[in-house]
């Protein structure tokens, strides 16, 4: 299994500066690269203190702090974006650091970016689908001629060219409804679990109906990744991660919580499954959560926890995300540790 680590960018400003900010967190991917996790994943949000309006610039950033981590985005906001300019900007990504780039693309969950791009949440899957079309093709081919509703091109070439051949891995992200896995199993590309959003065996049937559509589609399900992962920390103890992690984890749900308003998701035809997601993150206590969405305990209790994860779907890759909640940078590195040396090994 490959292990990745995923920052989110959860940002709180009464805590430092975002110069301040930024330099924890590449200083963190650079130690997780030293303790041997495979790739960072990084993700994008827009108008709100997730602090990452661009993750290529960010991941261009991180191309020159490491050497070996595979730079994934989790995830791309593509219905937000000229697909062309974003196979532009990730192809640079994925020339910076020498063939690394995972683009992982979805298309969100808050209304206020797409009130801020000027785009409507009920042509996002539409947008999306033809966004990631001009993709593929933009990197796999040496020209490009399109004719889509949204978007309409020449004959032309997107420069510079990716270094991976054929492109670089598209990854697509997925929720606890059937429409991206039977998109992603259409193309055989790999897929991204939003397993932030619910307990990972309500993934399980719609994985069985990915890996269906990509016999139907003549890939073999055995090529293709499958990524999974959890809000994590690894402690000592059960009692000692608890006590560490408990008010800083309660401090980012009541963050996410700030950011969704119910009535975007109950006229948003695509986007119905959110609704109830802002009540869930205002009552949920740190023991429901513990249970669920998170895996936090010894290093014991953590690595049943991805055991379990690996019978419910067969994922190839796990990521954990640690440095929410404006966890200390101390306690962060400790955790990291302690699933690198004694949970890691048991996977690979």
């Amino acid at each position: 299994m490959n292990f990745g680590l995923l920052t989110l960018f959860d940002y709180y400003p009464e805590d430092c500066s975002p110069q301040e900010y930024y330099r924890f967190l590449l200083d963190e991917i650079s130690y997780a690269e030293e303790l041997g996790f495979d790739s960072v994943w990084m993700g994008e949000h827009h108008f709100c203190n997730y602090l990452c309006p661009s993750p290529q610039v960010f991941a261009a950033a991180v191309a020159q702090r490491t050497t070996r981590l595979r730079l994934g985005t989790a995830v791309a906001l593509l219905p937000l974006h000229d697909p062309v300019r974003l196979a532009e900007d990730y192809a640079m990504v994925d020339v910076l650091s020498n063939g690394r780039l995972d683009f992982g693309v979805s298309r969100g969950f808050q209304k206020t970016s797409y009130d801020g791009f000027e785009r409507s949440m009920d042509d996002s899957r539409e947008r999306f689908a033809e966004g990631i079309e001009i993709i593929d093709k933009a990197w796999s081919q040496d020209s490009l001629s399109y004719e889509g509703r949204y978007r309409r091109l020449p004959k032309l070439s997107v420069l510079p060219r990716p270094v991976q051949r054929p492109r670089p891995p598209i990854w697509i992200g997925a929720g606890p409804t059937p429409e991206s896995y039977e998109l992603a199993g259409a193309h055989g590309y790999n897929i991204l679990l939003a397993s932030v959003f619910a307990p990972i065996q309500t993934f399980t049937p719609f994985v069985k109906l990915y890996r269906e559509r990509l016999q139907e589609a003549g890939y073999d399900p055995s090529q293709v990744s499958i990524s999974t992962g959890n809000h994590c920390y690894v402690g000592t103890s059960s009692a000692q991660a608890k006590d560490v992690w408990a008010k800083h984890y309660v401090r980012y749900f009541h963050f996410v919580s700030t950011l969704i308003e119910e009535k975007d998701y109950q006229q948003a035809k695509q986007f119905k499954a959110f609704a109830g997601v802002k009540s869930f993150l205002e009552h949920v206590d740190f023991d429901r959560a513990r249970q669920t969405l998170a895996i936090c305990g010894d290093a014991e209790e953590c690595a049943d926890r991805v055991a379990q994860a690996k019978e419910a779907v067969g994922n190839t890759h796990y990521w954990v995300y640690t440095d929410l909640g404006g966890l200390p940078r101390e306690e962060v590195w400790a955790s990291l540790r302690r699933f690198a040396e004694k949970v890691m090994p048991k996977f690979r």
